[in-house]
């Protein structure tokens, strides 16, 4: 079997620029995934499954990939996979941060402001808005776990946060959960479905909502026996 039109095809320019700026916008993917993970940690596998993240990936995608097919179409020879590359790593720090003065007062006056399109605001709207996204999808989500907690004994729901912090291969001084934060809140003068829901809140915090998923099917195992 004959490949010679991959070879034909790939030496048309426009078959070159198009996979180049591929490169370039699976690399400002990344960035996009990053921020991500930065923000919900080990909430990140469902954080991926809602609209607010995939707004925000693909914005990073598109906008990176934008880049490219602009700098590879004004600057010459520039249409390579070095600067595909260089364009998908610079697009969080150089072009993101980049602000186009369209117009400038003729007076110096501070109130008449001037005419410009700052990246930065744009992009920090939308990251606003995909993180609002996220953010009230696993809230949904986390009441509802944290609402059967209270449902549990206070001190049954404290043991088992002691003995989660207990088996916690991370120690606090590595970044693992504060081993005096149970103590807090069992201190405070709030109701006890306030300190159930804190104490569900920090399991969810610092582990993850399986483990605290684990000790409700446990609960609800024992109540089934009883019955």
């Amino acid at each position: 079997m004959s490949f010679s039109w991959l070879t034909t095809l790939w030496a048309a320019p426009a078959a070159q620029l198009l996979a180049w700026s591929l490169v370039a916008g699976l690399i400002g993917l990344l960035w996009g995934l990053g921020e991500i993970v930065g923000a919900f940690k080990i909430e990140t596998g469902r954080a991926m499954r809602t609209g607010g993240a995939w707004l925000l990936i693909l914005m990073n995608f598109a906008a990176a990939m934008a880049t490219y097919l602009l700098v590879a179409s004004v600057v010459e020879n520039a249409n390579t996979w070095l600067t595909a590359i260089a364009v998908g790593l610079a697009w969080p720090t150089v072009i993101r941060n980049t602000t186009l003065k369209l117009a400038q007062p003729l007076q110096g006056d501070e109130a008449s402001g001037d005419f410009a399109l700052r990246f930065e605001q744009a992009y920090a709207a939308v990251q606003s808005l995909a993180r609002q996204l996220i953010n009230a999808t696993l809230t949904r989500q986390r009441m509802k776990l944290v609402t059967r907690a209270t449902k549990l004994d206070l001190s049954e729901l404290e043991g088992k946060a002691r003995v989660a912090v207990i088996a916690s291969p991370l120690p606090t001084e590595g970044g693992g959960p504060p081993d005096d934060f149970i103590n807090r809140i069992m201190a405070r003068e709030v109701g006890d479905d306030i300190k159930k829901a804190m104490l569900a809140a920090f399991i969810l915090q610092w582990f993850d909502r399986n483990t605290l998923d684990d000790m409700l099917k446990v609960q609800r195992r024992k109540q089934r026996t009883r019955a």
